[in-house]
């Protein structure tokens, strides 16, 4: 995987900054004091987050795989305050497009960590490019304000290969003005959502420190080599990986079903739909020109897809997404979801 991985691992090793005081990681790893944008007094909507490096995920052979990720902590009494159970993937954000938002980041002293909200093209400060704009080590506050309705996703952008890889993220969803039940202003309705998050994950990788390669180490993040595949949280034969039911939709003949995908790994993926047609609307949070009507997906690592099905015959359809080897195209591994028309 060295050249898709070496690309985004260059992106951590410069120096970034912190919220709350600045200082240094280590000895290699330095950062200067965070320039704090001027915030809003009155945002649209708060949401806080806590770095959260410890959430075993059991996966279908009975082995526990530690992933890292971002807890609500306004769900557990505030910043400082207590927290919710983190999940993996993150809990969701959704706000409406021209919102003004501002998401609390709370890390621990010993850590750098930052949140990206991708595709959301915020000012430098609140884009949360570690070593680019800031990295955070306290409480950091970003404000930003969506533009345009559609599927993104916020995660750390601190050593990028691997906190992403070790799960730090999670749907952020943008609708627009009309609310949930329309795409974007101006474009199709839908009765039921559904989320399909696609990962893979390299158990080899979980065992190591936040800040591993970053100062020119050799540790091994240039070969993913995965050994699970989720969707959405679950493992790859469809059963529960965190004690939740096995996901899948359900819709009635005549209504329409939103799927927001999302490819959050690093091998390229085909999504197969059981034979049922979808129609794609939006790619990356943008309308299409003209929406297409699929039966398979290809994407690659951070695309997103908003497909709409309006099924018209009765029956379970199996959903498959086959992670690809990004040099052979061997099927690596499948995730498996599933759509029921009643």
């Amino acid at each position: 995987m060295l050249n898709i991985l070496e690309k985004h691992s260059l992106m951590g090793m410069r120096g970034g900054a912190g919220g709350g005081g600045g200082g240094m990681g280590n000895a290699c790893y330095i950062y200067p004091i965070a320039n704090t944008p001027t915030l809003d007094p009155n945002p649209d909507v708060v949401y806080q987050r806590a770095v959260d490096m410890n959430i075993p995920l059991t996966m279908d052979d009975g082995n526990v795989v530690n992933m890292w990720g971002f807890a609500d902590t306004a769900a557990g009494g505030g910043m400082g305050g207590g927290m919710a159970a983190a999940t993996f993937p993150s809990a969701a954000m959704r706000v409406t497009e021209g919102q003004v938002v501002h998401t609390q980041l709370q890390v621990g002293m010993m850590l750098w960590h930052t949140i990206h909200h991708h595709g959301i093209e915020p000012e430098y400060r609140s884009d949360g490019v570690g070593h680019i704009s800031f990295d955070v080590n306290g409480q950091y506050t970003y404000q930003w304000r969506p533009a345009h309705a559609g599927t993104y996703f916020y995660h750390c952008h601190t050593n990028t290969v691997l906190h992403a890889e070790m799960g730090m993220y999670g749907a952020l969803i943008v609708d627009p003005p009309e609310g949930a039940g329309t795409l974007f202003s101006g474009g199709p309705t839908y009765d039921v959502e559904a989320f399909w998050v696609v990962d893979e994950i390299d158990s080899s990788w979980h065992n190591l420190p936040w800040d591993a390669g970053t100062c020119g180490g050799d540790v091994g993040l240039n070969e993913l080599n995965p050994d699970y595949f989720v969707i959405t949280g679950v493992d790859g034969s469809g059963n529960s990986a965190m004690d939740a039911p096995p996901i899948s939709a359900t819709v009635q003949r005549g209504q329409k079903l939103l799927a927001r995908y999302i490819c959050a790994g690093y091998h390229p993926q085909r999504l197969r739909l059981g034979g049922l047609t979808g129609t794609i609307y939006a790619s990356d949070g943008r309308p299409l020109p003209k929406p297409q009507q699929v039966t398979e997906i290809r994407a690659v690592s951070a695309e997103r897809y908003d497909i709409i099905f309006e099924p018209t015959q009765r029956g379970t359809y199996l959903i498959e997404t086959d992670i690809l080897h990004w040099i052979t195209g061997e099927v690596l591994g499948t995730t498996r979801t599933s759509i029921t028309v009643v």
